[in-house]
């Protein structure tokens, strides 16, 4: 899962921000196709998450779960009013060809950078704190209850940072962070006696 939001956010148009609409023009099909998606893998990230904390309890434990909870509600009410308000509001200004295009570039400016749902705004900000905070707390719970190693806190806590800000190559970099602390912890849970291995052999 964590790869295929990967691909999917490769495709995020680019851009300084500064001129929202001409970054847009001939690009609102992939730029609503990714938005869309995001408002897929949002959660599905979340449940990912989630199932790497199976069985790991604690205070570090439940703050990530809860945190998570924060992310998946407010990033994704800001994908829904930033990333798809910022496309349909494209889509229906290149259908009303007796608007110039400064006009245009005025009101999709305007409407993206309000404080309410630019990347700095309530939504965009709680959703991201949350993503962190979950991101953060998961590797404390796994470094103290499950033996994970300092590199997987590590990569963990910056793959919540890159993955808030989720164009390439912030984004994409971010999840490949995940997948790789997610690796070294089962890696290293592998390698892992069983619970009783070493009283069984002592024994022996």
């Amino acid at each position: 899962m964590p790869v295929a939001w990967a691909i999917l956010l490769l495709f995020h148009p680019g851009g300084e921000g500064t001129d929202i609409y001409q970054d847009l023009d001939d690009k609102v099909t992939v730029f609503m196709v990714v938005h869309l998606g995001m408002l897929v893998f949002i959660p599905l990230f979340a449940i990912a998450v989630f199932l790497l904390l199976r069985g790991v309890e604690g205070t570090a434990a439940q703050v990530s779960r809860i945190a998570l909870v924060f992310f998946v509600i407010f990033y994704g009410a800001f994908e829904i009013l930033q990333g798809i308000g910022v496309g349909t509001l494209v889509d229906e200004l290149n259908g009303l060809p007796e608007i110039e295009e400064a006009t245009r570039e005025d009101l999709v400016q305007d409407f993206a950078e309000n404080i309410w749902f630019r990347n700095l705004g309530v939504f965009g900000a709680i959703g991201g704190l949350g993503l962190l905070i979950a991101m953060i707390a998961a590797g404390v719970a796994l470094r103290g209850r499950a033996g994970a190693p300092l590199s997987v806190v590590i990569l963990l806590s910056l793959s919540g940072i890159l993955i808030g800000a989720h164009p390439p190559p912030y984004g994409p970099s971010g999840l490949a962070l995940f997948v790789i602390a997610v690796l070294l912890f089962l890696r290293g849970q592998s390698r892992a006696p069983a619970p009783g291995a070493h009283d069984q052999v002592g024994s022996g």
